[in-house]
Formats: C-alpha cells, sequence, structure tokens
C-alpha cells in the first residue's frame, strides 16, 4: 500500500510539471516551404560547321512555383564555372550567356541554381567544326581551322558577354 501511495504522489508531482512547462508553438517551429524550381538550357547554335570564329549563345530558362530570389552560375564542360549571381524571378525567367569559339571543338554548357533549392539543369551540347580559310596560294591558315587547344576564346570563362533578361 505504501509503495502505491509513493507511485501516485510520483504520478501528480510528473503531472505537475507537464502542467508548467509551456508547449512550443507548433506553427513557428515551422519553417516555410521552399519554392520549386524548374531549369532548361538550350545553346545555339547546336552545331555549326563553317567559318570561326562563331558565338555560341546558351538560354536558361528557370521557372519557379512562388516569386523568390533565385542564386545560380553557369557550368562549362571545360569546368570552368561563371561567378555566382541574383535575379528575382516570379513564374518564369530567361537567362543568356554565350561565348566564342575560335576552333573544332565539342562542350557544353549547364546551369546551376545554388538557391532556394539546389537544381543543375541537363547539360545544352554544342558542336563546332571549323572549315579552312582559303586566303589565296597557300591554301589558308594550314588547314586547323584555327583550332586553339585552349578552346573558347576570352571571355569563356566569365560572363563576359553575357545578358540577363529583366534585371
Amino acid at each position: 500500500m505504501n509503495r502505491l501511495k509513493g507511485l501516485s504522489a510520483l504520478a501528480g508531482s510528473l503531472l505537475a510539471v507537464l502542467l508548467m512547462t509551456p508547449a512550443a508553438p507548433a506553427a513557428a517551429a515551422a519553417a516555410p516551404a521552399k519554392p520549386k524550381v524548374a531549369v532548361v538550357v538550350k545553346a545555339g547554335p547546336a552545331r555549326h560547321t563553317g567559318k570561326c570564329p562563331v558565338t555560341v549563345g546558351f538560354t536558361a530558362k528557370i521557372t519557379v512555383s512562388a516569386p523568390t530570389v533565385v542564386a545560380y552560375r553557369w557550368l562549362r564542360g571545360d569546368g570552368s564555372k561563371s561567378a555566382v549571381k541574383t535575379v528575382k524571378v516570379s513564374g518564369t525567367k530567361t537567362l543568356k550567356d554565350r561565348a566564342t569559339f575560335r576552333g573544332n571543338l565539342k562542350g557544353w554548357q549547364a546551369l546551376q541554381v545554388l538557391s532556394p533549392r539546389k537544381v543543375v539543369s541537363k547539360k545544352a551540347n554544342f558542336a563546332i567544326s571549323c572549315t579552312p580559310q582559303n586566303g589565296g596560294g597557300d591554301g589558308g591558315d594550314g588547314g586547323d581551322g584555327g583550332v586553339d587547344p585552349q578552346g573558347p576564346t576570352e571571355g569563356q570563362g566569365s560572363d563576359q558577354g553575357g545578358t540577363e533578361n529583366g534585371e
């Protein structure tokens, strides 16, 4: 019987402690949902055969489920990345970048969204095939089409020449 009285007293004490402890508000603990983000990138021209240098344009369409600020950067097939930029997006926003190439090359470019959610677009592939230029009796520039072993001309490693609509 004493044991039962002891348990009853302990239960009463626990109940008193529970009643005195304020409950955490459930609504305040839940973080707002991050908007959904979708990205599609295209290269144009995707294939080029002819005179070089040639400029390839890249168009990215970012679609969000709610108005938000998007942080993004361009990823390139040579391993380089553009600087991180931000843009306000409500619905769909078009971003553009471009690069000029002097020689034969197959490559790609993609857009990486860093926030509000991490998303990487599919690669926009492109292929450049430069034809030799006939400048007179010597047969042009040796037939290599002006191949640059480094790939793109200056400006490819950055967003130089790129534009962003609506900013």
